[in-house]
């Protein structure tokens, strides 16, 4: 900016004097627009633009599209509605009305078996807001896990069942059995000794 100024409005203090241009601009930044540095967010971008910048980055990237190209083909072949039709991306969203499943029912009972969705509204919803017709799924997590495409399939297979046995504890409970002891082969973390 060069020389401070006064500023051109005619701004002044309580007391009258007038307030520097810089002080205007720096009122404009903080705390409204930027908050204080933090230095946890900083390095968290620090560690995402280094982590991008890794060649393994778009092996990893494509690997979601992949995973979730592969889930929502599998939820279509099993009678499910993709609201946009399919996915290019790590996301889809489920109407559930053709399997007579409230969003949130299917979310309680996929929880129940280990499974995690969130209940979403689909357009259009005829439920209201805290139930929903839909849930989203995707693939980001399990990717970073290590899946690919035959692994995200059994999880839809097992999905579909969950969802079509919404109101089967014992079933839920099998088939929490069986996602527990699959994922052991996609552990959280490494183990260092």
């Amino acid at each position: 900016m060069g020389k401070d100024f006064d500023n051109p409005w005619g701004r002044t203090t309580k007391k009258g004097a007038p307030i520097q241009m810089s002080s205007i601009l720096d009122s404009g930044v903080f705390p409204g627009m930027q908050g204080g540095p933090l230095e946890h967010v900083i390095a968290a971008k620090a560690v995402a633009f280094g982590e991008a910048l890794q060649p393994d980055f778009k092996t990893y990237g494509l690997q979601v599209i992949r995973n979730a190209q592969a889930m929502a083909d599998e939820f279509q072949s099993r009678g499910f509605r993709i609201i946009s039709g399919g996915t290019d991306n790590h996301l889809m969203l489920l109407d559930l009305q053709s399997k007579n499943v409230n969003g949130k029912v299917a979310e309680n009972a996929l929880g129940a078996a280990d499974i995690t969705v969130n209940k979403n509204m689909i357009p259009f919803d005829p439920q209201p807001p805290m139930t929903t017709s839909g849930i989203r799924v995707g693939s980001a997590a399990i990717t970073t896990r290590g899946m690919k495409e035959d692994d995200c399939r059994q999880v839809v297979e097992w999905i579909d069942e969950v969802i079509t046995h919404s109101d089967d504890a014992a079933l839920h409970g099998k088939i929490r059995a069986a996602v527990n002891q699959f994922m052991l082969r996609f552990p959280l973390y490494e183990r260092v000794e």
